[in-house]
């Protein structure tokens, strides 16, 4: 009797342990919930008083005898559930049953391969839903991770932007300081050059508006396309690379508005400046130039760098893709994956000593909603 007692214990809470990572697995693959969590929490709490009541129905003396009938309540309660996250109606239908069907067929399986039939006593059916859950933990670790490492993607990213808000902001604080600086003097400026005129000392006067454009002009303000997000991306890179003293050079042919949002953009900039940065570190002189162009809804984006000498390739018949996203890690892979979001490719190409990264970009039109 006591030891019926402890099996049934020991069923519950393996119950509750799954009906929890069940949980878990729809945060992780779904999204966010829409309701409050206590809500999500009670009505779980109601669904494992319900398995338990099913263990106890005598149906059968083995616990392994319920487990049909409990996958499709599962079936039931996740649809059910998958409602009150977000996500497309497709893809909750899809983890509704999925997950129920890789957790109890894993049931039948290790039942199979452990006691050859899935009617078993209920120790072993104690051991073949343990072993189910630590195979579906690991599956949820897994997620969890994937899921961190975007958020920590998403986070540096987002530093990295502010990074670059603030540097765009200092040179418009700056710009507008030199504007109030000649408005006042505007005056004295408009009678110099009047004295001039009427001297008709032509290049003197030509020389001051000289002198003039240059107090006008931002030392820290390299790009001025009118699209201020990319413009605060590049001007950032750009001001990285001087102060790092790269000989660097910029062709940027780009409209006011451009549809593709700033967090796309912000990846594909960052990684390919941050890939060509860590090449020119050892570089003799480095030298890296810039263009970005859009024309009839092509955007094309070129980072070209001399530093292709510090890259070692065993095999020049490997995929040289391939190749750098081993030795960079995930950026070259992000920038892929955006670019093929946009129906577009990236393209890498290093010989004689340069390397080129290049994205093409398919966008839809210029036009702001």
């Amino acid at each position: 009797m006591i030891v019926l007692i402890v099996s049934f214990i020991a069923i519950f809470i393996l119950d509750a342990v799954h009906i929890f990572l069940l949980l878990r697995f729809y945060r992780n693959l779904i999204g966010p919930c829409r309701i409050h969590r206590k809500i999500i929490v009670l009505i779980a709490i109601i669904y494992w008083i319900l398995t338990c009541y099913m263990r106890l129905i005598p149906v059968s003396k083995m616990f392994s005898g319920i487990n049909s009938s409990l996958f499709l309540m599962e079936l039931v309660y996740l649809f059910a559930v998958s409602f009150c996250y977000g996500g497309k109606f497709t893809r909750r239908l899809i983890f509704s049953l999925f997950l129920p069907l890789l957790y109890w067929d894993s049931q039948f399986v290790i039942s199979m391969l452990l006691f050859q039939t899935s009617f078993v006593k209920n120790a072993c059916c104690l051991i073949v839903t343990a072993l189910s859950l630590i195979l579906f933990l690991t599956l949820e670790l897994v997620l969890e991770h994937v899921r961190k490492s975007k958020q920590e993607l998403e986070r540096e990213l987002l530093k990295q932007e502010i990074a670059m808000y603030e540097n765009q902001f200092d040179i418009i604080r700056q710009s507008q300081k030199n504007i109030r600086s000649l408005r006042h003097d505007l005056k004295h400026h408009m009678k110099m050059l009047s004295d001039m005129i009427a001297d008709q000392d032509n290049e003197a006067a030509l020389k001051y508006l000289a002198s003039m454009g240059a107090f006008m002009e931002n030392a820290e303000e390299y790009v001025s396309s009118g699209n201020e997000r990319i413009d605060s991306i590049l001007n950032h890179m750009i001001s990285k690379a001087m102060t790092a003293r790269i000989n660097t050079d910029w062709k940027i042919q780009i409209p006011e508005y451009l549809n593709i949002s700033t967090f796309d953009i912000n990846v594909i900039l960052s990684n390919l400046f941050d890939n060509a940065f860590h090449a020119l570190q050892n570089a003799a002189d480095p030298a890296l130039y810039i263009l970005m162009k859009y024309d009839r809804g092509v955007l094309c984006i070129s980072l070209e760098n001399n530093g292709a000498q510090n890259l070692n390739f065993p095999s020049k018949e490997k995929n040289l893709l391939t190749e750098l996203s081993a030795e960079h890690g995930y950026g070259l892979k992000n920038v892929k994956r955006i670019s093929e979001k946009y129906h577009g490719d990236l393209s890498i190409n290093c010989q004689d000593g340069v390397c080129n990264a290049s994205v093409l970009l398919f966008l839809a039109d210029t036009t702001p909603a």
